[in-house]
């Protein structure tokens, strides 16, 4: 079938696919969502307050699981021998497959966030327990702030303080760049698990994990030779590793490096997500 897309024949496939995504995933997303009741029950059998900042971090390694596992788990069938000719004979196109396998994909964090986060807040309401703050933020920004409040409502020490006054000047330096480069980092990672899932026929997720690894230490390794062989690090004192430059010199520099890589990974993140499609495309059974 051509590369054409239909709505009302890509509504059907969606339909089809949410079929199977529930069917194979959706208990697993359910347990995923409920992953702050952990929490919860920690605060009611040990008899303390939880901040929002580790309920906070639950939740994103809720929606970390969840990129890991979703592949291989709701569509981990459609590159196998039997059940993938089954999928190869849909009557719609290559583009829709792609679409609405990159679209159930891309939701799952998301939908994950909003039901933890729903779950977070029923809890809270409740009088038992140790959530007594709501979450309200989700950026590394507002989080922070919201726990350095909750901190200080609990003791009340310089550094304590301190850090109130100083982490919002840092986060707005670096702020930006960071906030982007968590967004591309989170498409491209659930774009990784996508590839593994169409490339592995057996231990998908664990060949898939297992791969990501050793590439990202070898890519971390060359990187800091590459950085220290360079002198890249011109604010660095080289005899005393103090700091011998003013702050509006590592601040761009900081900036500049992080720019460079939002847009090396952006980059690289429109590759992968092509690669996804043609090997979807040209996927033998």
């Amino acid at each position: 079938m051509n590369n054409t897309f239909n709505i009302n024949r890509f509504g059907s496939l969606l339909a089809y696919d949410g079929r199977k995504y529930l069917r194979n995933f959706g208990i697993t997303l359910a347990i995923l969502c409920g992953i702050p009741i952990i929490g919860w029950l920690l605060t009611l059998i040990f008899g303390f307050t939880m901040p929002t900042l580790p309920r906070w971090g639950g939740i994103y390694l809720a929606m970390l699981l969840g990129i890991i596992m979703v592949p291989a788990k709701a569509f981990g069938d459609i590159n196998l021998s039997r059940e993938g000719v089954r999928y190869a004979m849909l009557p719609v196109s290559n583009l829709e497959k792609y679409l609405s396998y990159v679209l159930f994909c891309l939701l799952t964090p998301v939908v994950i966030l909003l039901g933890s986060w729903a779950v977070d807040s029923l809890l809270t309401l409740l009088p038992l327990g140790g959530f007594h703050q709501y979450i309200k933020h989700f950026g590394m920004n507002g989080a922070m702030q919201d726990f350095i409040t909750e901190i200080n409502s609990m003791t009340d020490t310089d550094v304590v303080n301190d850090l109130g006054d100083d982490f919002p000047k840092v986060f707005n330096m670096f702020g930006p760049a960071y906030s982007i480069g968590m967004i591309i980092s989170l498409v491209f990672n659930i774009g990784l698990f996508m590839l593994g899932n169409l490339l592995f026929k057996t231990h998908k997720t664990g060949k898939t994990l297992a791969c990501v690894i050793g590439i990202s230490y070898v890519l971390s390794m060359l990187m800091q030779v590459f950085l220290l062989s360079k002198g890249i690090f011109p604010w660095v004192n080289g005899d005393t590793m103090g700091i011998s430059a003013d702050l509006d010199t590592i601040t761009h520099f900081v900036n500049g490096s992080m720019n460079f890589s939002n847009i090396l990974h952006a980059v690289l993140t429109i590759g992968l997500y092509i690669g996804i499609y043609f090997k979807l495309k040209t996927q033998k059974y």
